[in-house]
């Protein structure tokens, strides 16, 4: 009976940690944001925003994504959220029919907010291989105002047929969304067999 309770305490132990784990993102869902400094812009005319951006387009937002809580239960404002766009003219740069870009989650960290199923005028940037925009880039809703902006962007480019990478459903982005649950799903795995090891490793040492 003894022998049968020892085998099965780390068992328990796993468990355990596993609840806390549980408990902490659970709570990471009332936890307040970080603070953060004040965002300070230094693009000011159309001239420099046109170019600092990459690409320049114009398009409806299709898909919103916010990340939950880190690991430590904590949300930042810099925390990247992507936005889909479905493209229907570009200005500047190589431009997918469908777009995905990423900004900070909030004002704080320069990032850009868009709403849904609006229609905005778009200026974005390659970093790290992720296109990016901000606060500061110079996005604008589309509607008559834009038009003054509009004429003095010339004549529009040819998009590129497909989705960008990093959209939703593309490659990268399913390996991204994939990677984090592997490899939880590996340690959990893995934690009991290293757990029934050490245990027979020492019923052996101690035979």
């Amino acid at each position: 009976m003894c022998l049968f309770t020892n085998r099965i305490r780390p068992l328990w132990s796993l468990l355990g940690v596993l609840a806390i784990a549980a408990a902490a993102l659970l709570g990471g869902l009332l936890a307040e944001t970080k603070p953060a400094y004040a965002c300070s812009c230094a693009l000011g005319s159309l001239d420099e925003k046109l170019e600092w951006a990459g690409q320049v387009f114009a398009g409806t937002v299709t898909d919103v994504r916010k990340p939950g809580p880190g690991l430590n239960g904590t949300i930042s404002s810099g925390d990247p959220v992507s936005y889909t766009f479905e493209v229907e003219r570009a200005w500047k740069g190589r431009v997918y029919e469908t777009t995905t870009l990423e900004t900070p989650r909030g004002s704080e960290s320069c990032g850009a907010s868009f709403t849904n199923g609006q229609k905005y005028l778009v200026f974005a940037r390659e970093n790290g291989g992720v296109l990016t925009t901000s606060l500061c880039s110079g996005n604008e809703l589309y509607d008559g105002s834009v038009e003054p902006i509009v004429k003095r962007l010339g004549e529009p480019v040819e998009l590129t047929a497909g989705a960008s990478p990093g959209t939703p459903g593309s490659g990268r982005s399913v390996l991204r969304m994939i990677a984090p649950i592997a490899a939880a799903a590996v340690i959990l795995c893995a934690a009991p067999i290293i757990l029934i090891r050490r245990r027979r490793r020492s019923q052996a040492a101690g035979r």
